[in-house]
């Protein structure tokens, strides 16, 4: 989940200011505004609630004071991470799409003297079984001020299964701090159940109002892992942190032992967790057009009260498949309403344009592979895969070895090492096809060669009818000659990855196939010989094929226009680019896309993608390490959402492997420059150096119990249009 930089305890150690290194006075660049927030594990009791109000910040609510009742689209993807695996690669869903949730707000004020009371109704937050409605209330009655930086305010919230079930499951409580003479400070509880478990999380921290020094206690508990508390004391430069595994009783420090680890408030690593990119000439924000905001008729009453966006990725709604092919929806672009017809189809064809890396460069990149042994062992998920040499690695050849096996789980990738390594045999000439994130997905390595190919993917949705465009004459057709779809696919061709129960043909090709925006199956492949779709039955279900190898959709071999053999297609010195046809039952698998009213299919910007090597020079810290020479492959898709960077577990939490530094030029003629917009500090080791500290209890005690509540009653009915969207005032 993301910090929200304006909030409490994080604003104690957090860096006095993040200068921009970019040298252009006035730009955009100079002037964008960057977040940074501070993270040590003592602080971990208050992510959710720093999460919840960044996301509560969207409502503009000092904008709607006794202005009644109002609808907000607030985006969580903002505001929560869903980290729930280490890669950060191109991907062929809709993740990349905002996360609209619909809330319902009331905002009132008896006059300038009485508190600000902001109530907030969620009816569904979260995905899946995690889904949950919530209530806030807030009571604002003194705003943030150069003495008081927080301002003073109690805020409550509830958590239920939902609204109409009216089981609550918990809720918490933050109060400010405003009886001490000179000092500031909060505190904070929140318990809550699932089934026969319990978790808590509670705080107290004060400080003196210049937040130059102060004292916390924080901590969590959990039937089934047991307790974790902290004692922190901070000063100008320092911060001393201890830690036990039970209550706060059992802190060292109450028997008189003040030992802990010392770390500096004044040096600190960093993580960027978002970029921006910028003009290189001009400083100027570089803008995409990633999509807009729609709104259907969700029950089929003639209104149009449900929401969703429309997108390079698809097109997100609030209930899955809430859409059929034909349906009317409206978007709003600048405050301008048009109509639009939803169009579908059972699968996507996406372009894949090469690039090469020489196969030296490839050491140090983790790859990932799948084979019949691995699918058999059920404890784990897939290869992983290095390139490594005699030379440098001390293996018996040059070639790709099989290092670990990796099982995705709660807290991602865990890798269990392969002992010894086994060398992938590779025949001349032959294709071995592997998946990196680091390179942006699909690689392949060809028996005998000294390059590797990986490709810049581009999503085909039928935009694509302009004069030179490739769907200018309305059908191509496409050359297969390996992994060649048999057509509409039952659950018997979804058995295995190759012969009679798998979806390819079995013979060599070639094997022809059409795409046409016309006809019988329009944006769909084709096969020319029994004009079947390609497409699983419509009469599949997820149960029905979640045994099988291919539940998670399948994917063509490259096909080519004009190719006259496979040697040619796979040639990148002949074929520099290639499409593959991707189909499945899941969402990610098909093609969602708008019609305007002149029956054209509306196109928005591909994210932008740059093959970046990194450097030490390049590193935000100096020294980029093992990444330092290496390829990846970046994407930009505007506002921050910038993606290709590994990442790594630190203390159950991922981090970017590596951040770029402000001002790196980047692009192909290095058109642009990137600058970091939200950074996570994290304090350096200063050992020795907190003798002049002392862990103590904070002058007000740790809450064990909540005061307020969040009864806020029943959500209204609200039928206006949204009032504000993903924070902005409509």
């Amino acid at each position: 989940m993301k910090q929200n930089n304006l909030f409490l305890i994080l604003a104690l150690i957090s860096p006095l200011s993040v200068k921009a290194a970019f040298n252009d006075p006035g730009t955009a660049y100079t002037n964008a505004k960057v977040t940074s927030y501070v993270w040590n594990d003592a602080l971990a009791p208050i992510e959710l609630v720093n999460s919840i109000l960044c996301f509560t910040a969207q409502f503009n609510t000092h904008q709607f004071a006794n202005a009644g009742n109002y609808l907000v689209l607030a985006d969580e993807a903002a505001c929560f991470d869903s980290q729930e695996n280490g890669a950060s690669a191109q991907s062929s869903a809709s993740s990349n799409v905002p996360k609209y949730m619909k809330a319902v707000t009331n905002v009132t004020r008896q006059n300038e003297f009485s508190p600000l009371v902001v109530n907030v109704w969620l009816p569904e937050m979260g995905e899946g079984i995690e889904t949950q409605a919530i209530k806030f209330k807030a009571e604002i009655s003194e705003g943030a001020s150069e003495n008081n930086p927080f301002g003073q305010f109690r805020f409550n919230y509830d958590f239920f299964d939902s609204f109409t079930a009216s089981n609550q499951l918990g809720g918490g409580e933050v109060n400010t701090i405003n009886t001490i003479e000179n000092s500031i400070g909060f505190t904070l509880f929140e318990t809550s159940t699932e089934g026969a478990h319990t978790y808590q999380q509670s705080a107290s921290a004060v400080m003196s109002s210049d937040r130059s020094n102060g004292i916390a206690l924080t901590g969590t508990s959990h039937t089934l892992d047991g307790a974790t508390s902290y004692a922190v004391a901070f000063n100008d430069s320092n911060v001393l942190v201890q830690s036990v595994n039970s209550n706060f009783d059992n802190l060292p420090y109450k028997s008189g032992d003040n030992s802990g680890t010392c770390l500096s408030r004044t040096n600190f690593d960093s993580h960027v967790h978002r970029y921006d990119l910028f003009n290189a000439a001009t400083g100027a924000k570089v803008d995409i057009n990633s999509g807009f905001s729609i709104k259907y008729d969700g029950d089929n009453n003639g209104s149009y009260e449900s929401y969703g966006y429309a997108g390079y990725w698809g097109v997100w709604t609030e209930t899955e498949g809430a859409l059929d092919n034909g349906d009317t929806v409206i978007g709003e672009t600048n405050g301008i309403e048009k109509n639009y017809q939803y169009v579908s189809a059972p699968g996507r064809l996406i372009k894949h344009s090469i690039n090469t890396i020489n196969l030296i460069n490839a050491r140090g990149i983790q790859f990932s592979y799948w084979d019949n042994d691995i699918f058999n062992d059920n404890n784990y998920d897939q290869w992983v895969v290095q390139y490594m040499t005699n030379a440098e690695d001390g293996v018996a050849g040059d070639g790709f070895y099989k290092t670990g096996k990796l099982k995705w789980e709660n807290n991602g990738p865990q890798i269990t090492p392969e002992s010894p390594y086994q060398q992938i045999p590779i025949v001349v000439n032959r294709l071995l096809h592997m998946y990196s994130s680091q390179l942006g997905g699909e690689v392949k390595y060809r028996g005998g060669s000294n390059i590797i190919t990986y490709y810049e993917q581009t999503f085909i949705n039928g935009s694509e009818t302009g004069a030179g465009e490739l769907l200018n004459s309305e059908t191509i057709t496409l050359t297969c000659f390996d992994r060649c779809p048999k057509g509409t696919l039952g659950q018997s061709d979804l058995t295995d990855y190759s012969g009679a129960g798998s979806p390819f043909e079995t013979g060599p090709g070639p094997i022809n196939y059409t795409f046409s925006t016309l006809g019988p199956y329009p944006l769909t492949l084709v096969r020319v010989t029994n004009s079947q779709p390609v497409r699983y039955n419509a009469s599949l279900t997820q149960s029905n094929i979640a045994s099988t190898r291919h539940n998670w959709g399948v994917r063509s071999g490259p096909m080519g226009i004009g190719v006259g053999s496979a040697d040619d297609l796979y040639d990148p010195n002949i074929t520099n680019e290639y499409y593959v046809w991707e189909t499945g039952i899941n969402d990610w698998n098909q093609l969602a896309a708008l019609k305007d009213d002149s029956s054209n299919i509306v196109s928005f910007s591909r994210p932008i993608q740059i093959a970046y090597e990194h450097s030490n020079i390049k590193d935000r810290s100096g020294n980029a390490d093992t990444y330092n020479g290496q390829k990846f492959l970046i994407n930009y898709g505007g506002n921050g959402d910038l993606w290709g960077i590994p990442n790594k577990i630190n203390s159950a939490r991922y981090q970017p492997a590596f951040s770029i530094a402000d001002g790196v030029l980047m692009g192909n003629s290095n058109q642009y420059v990137i600058k970091a917009t939200d950074i996570e500090y994290t304090m350096k080791s200063a050992t020795g150096e907190c003798a002049g500290l002392t862990l103590q209890d904070p002058a007000v005690p740790v809450p064990s119990a909540i005061q307020g509540n969040a009864d806020i009653g029943q959500m209204p009915i609200v039928t206006e249009e949204p009032a504000v969207i993903g924070g902005i005032t409509q």
